[in-house]
């Protein structure tokens, strides 16, 4: 395994590297990539502003045209005609660029068609809708329709017509001025798009676009947009549903309410991010090359280190060589060689002394070089009594080397020797080495041992002793009855069959371990009866150390198999625990009185895996940070106190706002007083949230007319009421109904009536702000409210503009409905009065309306404004 380590360290290391370091290149590009597309989409919206500036100036320029030409012609007695307010140098050229040449017709108060140029326009006008309604309100204010597409030219245009009056006021007729939108594309050159890009116009409400494409102009009604994909750092992005051509752009766009147009802007993606893709392949090429030279690099370094592996293992070798003969000089060496009979080859009859140690020498009772060249049978007489011959002849002629202990007198003296026989060339090696104190010590060892067998039998723990090889030379009675082997079979290696064959494995590598170490170490491993029945035991193993070496083990055996049952018991309690509240899908957990985590559920994980944090161990700060441990902590607080809370927990962490449901439960101790902690409960119902809200909007719209219904109505003007009170402003209300609305109900069916109620909602719409509030009660019962007014008198002007506006005549599929509406309009600043009051008020003055005859409004005085003492 060390060997293997080494092998694989500087690979892993490099390929560690190599990962951190594109990692780290891919998150900058990243990064880059987004700043890159953000200044896109501000450069496009840059453009998309002065597409709509030079638009809006166009339409402002056309709409004082039509102003200007109003005025001559009332000066002029309505003797002015196109010809000469066109001319050059006349007065459209003041205002307006003549190289436009824009459709111009000029209409009396019968409808007819006096004068008209650059276009083609009808002969009557007289049942235009723009025509009715100049005809029928007075007003110095130009009428713009929406954009649309001219029925005679089949051009996309935008009418503004203004109201013609005579000397006496009344109405003479109507000027019409008509705009084709490619104009405002045509200043495509000016504003500096690149090759590529596109300028467009898009009309919000009848779908109409048209725009340029480098030199091609189009018109088309199939363009679709939508939202921001992220509005809250690019709200000016637009992003196309189809898109215009295979041209990959990044858009920005720019409103024009006033017209209801949406200037558009759109940068081809190859252009707007070239500097990105640039600095992009830039990033790659020295990524890849610092990769290379890192790769070449560990390569050397690869070899280098096998290289010194070698060195070092020779050096190794060589060392453990030098070792064993510094070993082995403490036994006495002899190297002999055979003495064979004739001197040739013949039968073996002695050896001959050829190498001796100092050792050795003292033995033989000689001087080292006194020694050398003679007979061992001469020197020592027992040389073949004793059977020393015969065992060297043995080893050298079958070349297998002998290891033995045995009492010998072959040196003089009654004494125990070890020693070793190995084979060399024509001859052998003999090491001997005194070991009688040594087997005197294992004698009284054994006495010793015999003395203490009886008190290890009684203990209750069973005993085993092994030598340095893991074999057992000793177990006591108690290891008998845990393992039910005897102890005759134990004895060596016998004593590891009663260890259970998966846990052998791991007991002989803790031993081996332990021989490097030399800590005793505790182990948890089942025994097996001669039966099959299995026993869990707790087994510690010590060594026994002499001249720091590991000479032995001893180890003790305790019988655990109750009090691992009654563990296993818990812990399968504890895993059904997990189990049920891992399958549970709100978020549980466990905080202890210092605000850690100590348990945590597998939703409670997968929650905060995203962010790479890991739950238990981490205090509530650490893991949710300063900005939401700020909210949290008085919860957390008073749940430590000992209270229940359930509270929501509003979190703008992720990616998108989430509302969760909390529960916090106090955890009592033993005492049932104190608080030990806390159980945590979180279940995200952001969706529940969601539909609650989107069911509340759609329960405040009417569904015949679309308006704000009743309770919608009531939410908004208690909102408006109390801003009113706040800024100290004045809003005013009015309650209104259709005046003869039963008659055409009865008359013509509820399919009429509902017809007039939609075409009666629109057309108030129409007549009022786009900022107030147009409700529908019930039945032909409408009110609406207007918030910020300037003075009394914009209120009534409403009114009657609406008064005015329902005596046209309604065509509802073929039926025409004539009909009015009676108002009843008051006031609100300030005053110490219900939302039901200030309605009750309303309602007061319609009927007065109604008696007044219908067809009218009646409003009430409103509250003088309020003033500050300090004013002056």
């Amino acid at each position: 395994m060390r060997r293997l380590y080494r092998m694989i360290l500087l690979p892993s290391f490099t390929l560690v590297l190599l990962v951190i370091m594109w990692a780290d290149v891919f998150y900058q590009l990243k990064e880059e990539a987004e700043s890159a597309h953000y200044d896109a989409v501000q450069h496009s919206h840059s453009l998309a502003r002065t597409l709509a500036e030079h638009s809006g100036h166009l339409l402002r320029q056309a709409d004082h045209a039509t102003q200007l030409f109003k005025l001559k012609f009332e000066e002029t007695d309505g003797k002015l005609r196109l010809p000469e307010f066109v001319k050059r140098g006349g007065l459209l050229d003041s205002v307006m660029p003549s190289r436009l040449q824009l459709p111009i017709a000029l209409i009396d108060a019968n409808g007819k068609l006096v004068d008209s140029l650059h276009g083609l326009f009808p002969a009557n006008a007289a049942n235009q809708a723009y025509f009715k309604t100049l005809a029928t309100t007075a007003g110095d204010a130009a009428l713009v329709t929406n954009p649309m597409v001219d029925p005679l030219t089949k051009k996309w245009q935008i009418q503004i017509a203004r109201r013609l009056d005579d000397k006496a006021g009344k109405f003479a007729g109507a000027i019409v001025l008509m705009i084709d939108p490619v104009y405002f594309v045509e200043d495509y050159d000016r504003m500096h798009v690149k090759e590529g890009g596109l300028v467009m116009l898009i009309s919000r409400d009848t779908a109409l676009a048209t725009g340029r494409i480098d030199e091609k102009v189009f018109i088309s009604d199939s363009i679709d947009y939508v939202a921001p994909a992220d509005p809250i750092n690019l709200p000016e992005e637009l992003l196309l549903k189809t898109p215009v051509d295979k041209i990959d752009r990044i858009y920005g766009f720019r409103d024009m309410p006033r017209y209801s147009l949406t200037a558009v802007v759109g940068d081809a993606k190859a252009h707007a991010l070239a500097k990105f893709y640039t600095q992009r392949r830039l990033y790659y090429l020295v990524t890849a090359v610092v990769s290379v030279v890192v790769l070449a690099f560990s390569f050397l370094l690869t070899r280098q280190a096998r290289r010194l592996r070698e060195s070092i293992r020779e050096s190794t070798e060589a060392r453990e060589k030098l070792h064993a003969a510094v070993d082995a000089s403490l036994d006495a060496l002899f190297l002999i060689k055979a003495c064979r009979k004739g001197g040739g080859g013949g039968e073996i009859m002695d050896f001959t002394l050829v190498d001796v140690n100092e050792r050795g020498a003292r033995i033989l009772g000689y001087a080292s070089d006194d020694a050398l060249g003679k007979r061992m049978g001469d020197m020592l007489p027992r040389w073949h009594s004793e059977g020393l011959f015969d065992k060297c002849l043995g080893v050298l002629r079958t070349g297998e080397p002998l290891e033995e202990e045995f009492e010998s007198t072959v040196f003089g003296e009654h004494m125990w020797l070890r020693h070793q026989i190995v084979a060399i060339e024509d001859g052998v090696a003999v090491t001997a080495r005194n070991i009688t104190e040594r087997k005197r010590s294992e004698l009284a060892v054994r006495q010793n041992q015999a003395e203490l067998q009886a008190v290890n039998d009684a203990s209750p723990l069973g005993l085993v002793r092994a030598d340095a090889d893991g074999k057992c030379s000793y177990v006591n009675r108690t290891f008998e009855a845990i393992t039910g082997m005897p102890r005759e079979q134990a004895l060596g290696d016998g004593w590891l069959q009663a260890v259970h064959p998966n846990d052998r494995n791991m007991l002989l590598a803790s031993l081996r371990h332990l021989n490097q170490t030399q800590q005793a170490f505790q182990e948890t491993l089942r025994c097996v009866h001669p039966d099959g029945k299995i026993v869990w035991t707790s087994i510690k193993v010590a060594p026994i150390v002499v001249d720091n070496m590991v000479s032995g083990y001893v180890g003790t055996l305790d019988d655990i198999t109750l009090v691992r049952k009654s563990v296993m018991a818990l812990r399968e309690s504890e895993s059904r625990l997990r189990t049920i509240a891992d399958t549970l899908p709100a978020m549980i957990a466990y905080i202890d009185f210092e605000e850690i985590y100590r348990f945590h559920n597998l939703a409670y994980e997968r929650e905060f895996s995203k962010t790479g944090l890991h739950v238990t161990g981490r205090t509530v700060l650490e893991t949710v940070g300063e900005k939401r441990y700020a909210v949290l902590q008085p919860y957390i607080a008073r749940a430590l106190g000992g209270e229940t809370l359930t509270f929501e927990e509003e979190d703008e962490s992720g990616d998108y706002p989430r509302t969760f449901d909390v529960v916090y439960i106090p955890q009592l101790d033993e005492d049932g007083i104190t608080v030990v902690g806390f159980h945590v409960m979180r279940q995200d119902v952001t969706a529940q949230k969601r539909e609650k809200q989107r069911l509340l909007r759609l329960s405040q719209v009417d569904a015949l007319t679309g308006l704000t219904n009743r309770a919608g109505f009531l939410q908004k003007l208690n909102e408006s009421m109390a801003a009113c009170r706040e800024s100290g402003g004045l809003m005013a209300v009015m309650y209104l109904d259709i005046d003869r609305f039963k008659p055409v109900n009865d008359t013509y069916g509820h399919a009429v009536g509902d017809a007039l109620l939609k075409a009666f909602s629109a057309r108030l719409s129409n007549t009022v702000r786009a900022s107030d509030t147009v409700a529908r009660l019930g039945g032909d019962e409408f009110t609406i409210i207007m918030d910020r007014i300037s003075k009394p008198e914009d209120a009534a002007t409403t009114a009657a503009k609406i008064v005015h506006a329902m005596q046209q005549t309604f065509e509802l599929d073929g039926v025409l409905a004539n009909v009015s509406t009676s108002i009843g309009l008051t006031y609100y600043r300030a005053e110490d009065v219900s939302p039901a009051e200030l309605l009750k008020r309303a309602d007061l003055l319609l009927y007065e309306a109604k008696q007044a005859g219908r067809n009218t409004f009646r409003s009430g005085a409103p509250m003088p404004e309020l003033r500050s003492p300090n004013a002056a």
